[in-house]
């Protein structure tokens, strides 16, 4: 539950303070896309030597990309390939992410959605909505 948490506020607090110091605000919803988040546990996502990467191939021996991050949006067209998901990158450059740790995001944040956008500067952003029961 605390990891949880913690994502939570590590995804939070990396889409929303940017946006909220830069004024960045949601454009357009980008088709064809959903919102994943990493539940891994505690030991993987603190693993500094093997982080969980963006990859440039669905392969395991591709180039990083760069480290995930914790929010994502993936491709609901392209088929996974090699247990790999093509996600976006917040510069919105394709890149591919092991499924293993992918889940979707309103099943490790419950009543929370989530929809990627390309915001007004241009980059990947996430529009959060919070559902009361």
């Amino acid at each position: 539950m605390n990891r949880q948490i913690l994502l939570a506020v590590a995804g939070f607090a990396s889409v929303l303070g940017t946006a909220h110091a830069a004024n960045v605000t949601p454009v357009k919803p980008i088709e064809h896309h959903v919102c994943m988040a990493l539940d891994a546990p505690d030991d993987v996502m603190m693993d500094t030597h093997h982080p969980i990467s963006f990859m440039s191939a669905p392969d395991p021996s591709a180039t990083v990309i760069s480290d995930a991050s914790v929010v994502m949006a993936i491709d609901t067209v392209e088929p996974k390939k090699n247990g790999y998901a093509l996600a976006m990158t917040y510069t919105l450059q394709p890149a591919w992410i092991s499924t293993k740790w992918l889940k979707p995001y309103s099943v490790v944040h419950p009543g929370v959605t989530c929809t990627p956008y390309v915001m007004s500067n241009g980059k990947l952003g996430f529009d959060f909505k919070h559902h009361q029961h």
